[in-house]
């Protein structure tokens, strides 16, 4: 079947499920089946649609049945299951996708599977332990030899447990018996858990789910937070499935332990600066290094005293440093560490064109210094900058390989160099962080820690891997623990929400941000903090919401009468709303509260104006002019108002003020033409509208682009003459109306528009 046909039906079955339509949900799934020539699944599909008709028919007579919606749910994923297969099986001959390219290379073979691969896994490391290869041949090659062979398998099973759908019973009781077992390494325990997590990610399988959830209180940090962040993403890729008895049940018992709460609401904080990351990335990249770039050459560094000290009490090189901005960006890049943002990622993206990050396993695996190229005949070289490496606090396990596998390739004396440099930089970042935890090197800081750098490792795969389109990427926008009905009951402490609320505010995600609030004005707590609804107001006020805007900031200003902010905002939300009448009530009351501002004159003025109460504009106006004449910004509004209201004498003074004064802009030349002809000069008006159009033109040309050669620039500086003598034509007659009130005939205003268009 046509992928893009599948693909649009089977978003219409996703969304019926999700608005409870399963008859429309069972039809469209019936045609996919038979449209693939698969009756056996359309009748799979018809036998749980009877038994959907059977509880209906129950409902409808008012039979209780506590158990009708879990049935309906059972029902709704059962129609998901079947469409998920469907399109497995669609896509599985042709898509170059990643993910079905690894299936049709497992399918292939045959003879392995799961539990085969498991087996001859377990006595790989029963017969190699690595306290054997450490104490007996830490120098020899069959060591490493042995490891690659452990490490292969590593990523067959990791492969094979991805793309196995659904999960047979054998397949899980392998896994599970893996990821139970302490004779399974803990790191390959760890890649398991995210073997389980992206194949569900893929197609959603609540054993999978289950399996994991298992090891969301296990007493290995990496393990334990490892399990939470996956149980989640899984959570939140099959909500449209709904969840078991078994799920809710296992859940309910984790959600009784304080601790696994607190985790819960960790990796829900540190997911949701995933969505900053890229920000963060090309800011360091595009503005921060950059400045710091430009600054070096303008200083001998040799001479940079050493004591940071020293350096604060020469007020010359704080001058230098003021001055050149670097002390801005430093202090915008220390703000971006204090609140956990990832400042690591566009330094090691360009880390990870090494073979060894082409395999999706190798990305989840945690860093050891067992791993077959830190052993053998040159251990002895490798094995301390790999200790040293593991050491690193403030590296996720994933930029550590990267680390370990440039300093390999480094010659030998630049290597020491920068080890020395690297490790300087590794005790600074250690005694800052004893610092800032003030002694408290709790269990709860270290699974704070740990969970924070698995959250890095599971964004460098979705950002960094070569392949990472062809993924499902749950790192978007679109992820939000608050849909997911048990996960919101762990995560809504009000604190929580409060911290991530003000993080997306901060930095612009404002749906998100909305979202967030929404859930604190629904607590005691919160309700009446006007604080709260005055970010709620300008978050709508940005997305073009301005009635809602509105809404927000009347609630603020009721909590809050006294606020001149709220009573500002309030005011210019009314007037983008088109409320000028309200809007000038609250200008009002603020020339009351601040009798000599300028800004609340110009936007009393700039509401009298849209009301077309041209005297009462004038007058406020005028004031403003008075209370900062050196901006000028009055300028404008005033002499338009002068003219509107029909004073051309000192209409005509204004706008000789701001030629004079000001940097004439395209509507200055507009309305001196109007100006001219009302008073009848009507060669003075066709010259100042043909400096309008010039200006629009020289406007357009100075924002675009050059051609490439003489032809495509007169080309396209022509085009832009065109759309300038467009944009005239269409002010024209938008002011019309005002030129017929100052006495010009409207019949006049199309000729004199041809007259002057022929002579340009």
């Amino acid at each position: 079947m046509d992928n893009k046909i599948f693909s649009e039906t089977k978003q219409k079955i996703e969304q019926s499920v999700a608005s409870h339509q399963l008859r429309k949900a069972f039809s469209l799934a019936q045609s996919l089946a038979y449209g693939m020539s698969r009756p056996r699944v359309a009748e799979d599909l018809a036998a749980a649609e009877q038994t959907y008709r059977f509880m209906l028919d129950y409902a409808s007579k008012g039979v209780e049945d506590p158990g009708r919606a879990e049935m309906a749910r059972s029902l709704g994923s059962t129609i998901l299951q079947a469409v998920d297969s469907l399109e497995r099986e669609n896509l599985l001959p042709d898509s170059a996708g990643y993910y079905f390219s690894t299936l049709r290379y497992e399918q292939l073979q045959r003879y392995d599977t799961i539990a085969s691969l498991a087996e001859e896994y377990r006595k790989t490391v029963a017969a190699g332990s690595m306290f054997g290869f450490v104490n007996n041949a830490m120098d020899s090659d069959s060591v490493r030899e042995a490891l690659r062979n452990r490490e292969a398998l590593e990523i067959r099973i990791f492969n094979r447990l991805w793309v196995s759908h659904p999960l047979s019973s054998d397949d899980l009781h392998t896994a599970t018996a893996l990821l139970s077992s302490d004779a399974t390494p803990v790191h390959f325990r760890h890649m398991l858990i995210w073997a389980l997590t992206l194949g569900a990610l893929e197609y959603y399988d609540e054993r999978r789910l289950l399996a994991v959830l298992d090891l969301a209180d296990n007493a290995n940090d990496t393990l334990r937070a490892a399990a939470i962040i996956a149980s989640m993403l899984m959570m939140h890729r099959g909500k449209l499935h709904g969840f078991s008895p078994r799920v809710l049940d296992r859940l309910a018992l984790l959600g009784d332990d304080a601790t696994l709460r607190e985790n819960v609401r960790t990796v829900y904080l540190e997911l949701v600066k995933t969505i900053d990351t890229d920000r963060i990335s090309r800011k360091i990249t595009e503005e921060i290094v950059p400045e710091i770039m430009k600054f070096r050459p303008k200083i001998d560094m040799g001479k940079l005293p050493s004591d940071p000290e020293e350096l604060e009490e020469n007020p010359e090189w704080m001058d230098m440093i003021e001055k050149s901005g670097i002390g801005d960006k430093l202090k915008e890049m220390n703000e971006i560490q204090e609140e956990g943002g990832d400042v690591m990622m566009g330094t090691f993206a360009h880390l990870k064109a090494f073979s060894f990050f082409n395999e999706p396993a190798n990305w989840f695996r945690s860093f050891h210094t067992d791993y077959s190229e830190f052993t053998g005949a040159d251990a002895k070289l490798h094995q301390p900058i790999a200790d040293m490496i593991s050491a690193m606090p403030m590296l996720c396990d994933n930029d550590k390989f990267s680390m370990m596998m440039t300093v390999r390739q480094i010659p030998p004396q630049q290597r020491d160099l920068m080890l020395q440099q690297v490790q300087a930089g590794a005790d600074q970042f250690a005694q800052m962080q004893a610092a800032s935890l003030s002694g408290l090197d709790t269990p709860a800081n270290a699974i704070r820690n740990t969970i924070n750098k698995e959250v890095q490792n599971l964004t460098r795969f979705y950002k960094l891997f070569r392949r990472k389109a062809e993924l499902h990427n749950p790192l978007t926008s679109e992820l939000n623990f608050l849909s997911v009905e048990p996960l919101r009951r762990m995560i809504t402490e009000t604190d929580t929400i409060a911290v991530a609320a003000t993080f997306y505010f901060k930095h612009g995600y404002y749906p998100e941000a909305l979202e967030a609030f929404g859930l604190l004005t629904d607590s005691d707590r919160w309700r009446n903090d006007d604080q709260i609804y005055q970010r709620i107001g300008h978050a709508r006020q940005k997305l073009g919401d301005y009635e809602g805007a509105v809404e927000a900031f009347l609630r603020a200003e009721l909590l809050n009468p006294g606020s001149d902010w709220t009573l500002r905002r309030l005011a210019r939300a009314l007037m983008a709303a088109h409320r000028l009448d309200e809007a000038v009530e609250r200008w009002k009351v603020l020339e009351e509260r601040n009798p000599e501002s300028a800004s609340v004159a110009l936007n009393l003025g700039r509401c009298y104006l849209e009301l077309e109460r041209y005297d009462e504009a004038i007058g406020q106006y005028y004031k403003a002019e008075y209370l900062d004449e050196k901006s000028g910004k009055a300028l404008r509004p005033l002499a338009w108002c002068l003219l509107a209201s029909g004073d051309l004498e000192h209409a005509r003074k204004y706008y000789q003020k701001i030629i004079t004064t000001l940097e004439p802009i395209p509507a200055d030349y507009l309305n001196m033409g109007h100006l001219a002809l009302a008073e009848g000069r009507f060669m003075e008006a066709n010259n100042f509208y043909s400096l309008n159009i010039d200006s629009r033109t020289r406007q357009a040309d100075s924002a675009g682009s050059p051609s490439g050669n003489g032809n495509d620039s007169a080309r396209c500086r022509q085009e832009r003459r065109n759309e300038a003598v467009d944009s005239f034509i269409a002010d024209m007659k938008s002011d019309t109306p005002v030129l017929r009130r100052l006495g010009v005939d409207p019949a006049l205003v199309p000729m004199l528009i041809d007259h002057l268009l022929y002579a340009l």
